[in-house]
C-alpha cells in the first residue's frame, strides 16, 4: 500500500516515499521534464541521481505532471498549522509561522478539536467545562 494516491504513488511505488514526498515537496503541482540521462538533470538534483535513474527506467523521456499532493499549498499550511497547535503554539505563533490569518487558525483549531475529541493533553483543559 502507498501513501500516495494516483501518479504519485505510481511514482512512489518506483522511488519510495522519501523521494516521492522530497519531489512533490519541490515540484507538485507542475510539469516536470523526465529526462533521457539522470546525470545533471533537474530532476537529478532534486531527488539524486540514482533515483533519477530509476524515474527514467520506469516513466522514460518526457513530461509529467506532479499533483499538488500535502507538501504545498493551503493543504501544507494547514497540516503544519495543526502540528504546530498540537505542540502548544498560540493562534498568532501559527498564524505568522504558516502564512495564513488568524482567524483561520481558530477554524482549524476548532475543527480539530471536533475532529479528534481532543487537541492533546496541552488544550484539553482549555475545553473542559
Amino acid at each position: 500500500m502507498t501513501a500516495f494516491a494516483g501518479i504519485a504513488g505510481e511514482i512512489e511505488a518506483v522511488i519510495g516515499p522519501v523521494a516521492t514526498a522530497k519531489l512533490l515537496a519541490a515540484r507538485g503541482g507542475t510539469t516536470i521534464w523526465v529526462p533521457s540521462r539522470a546525470k545533471g538533470s533537474m530532476l537529478a538534483a532534486l531527488i539524486g541521481e540514482a533515483t533519477a535513474r530509476q524515474m527514467i527506467a520506469a516513466f522514460g523521456q518526457g513530461t509529467l505532471t506532479l499533483p499538488l499532493s500535502e507538501t504545498r499549498g493551503r493543504a501544507a499550511r494547514r497540516q503544519r498549522a495543526l502540528a504546530l497547535l498540537r505542540n502548544g503554539a498560540s493562534l498568532t505563533e501559527v498564524a505568522l509561522n504558516c502564512d495564513v490569518h488568524i482567524r483561520t487558525v481558530s477554524r482549524w483549531k476548532l475543527g480539530l478539536k471536533a475532529d479528534t475529541g481532543s487537541l492533546g493533553p496541552l488544550f484539553d483543559h482549555v475545553f473542559d467545562p
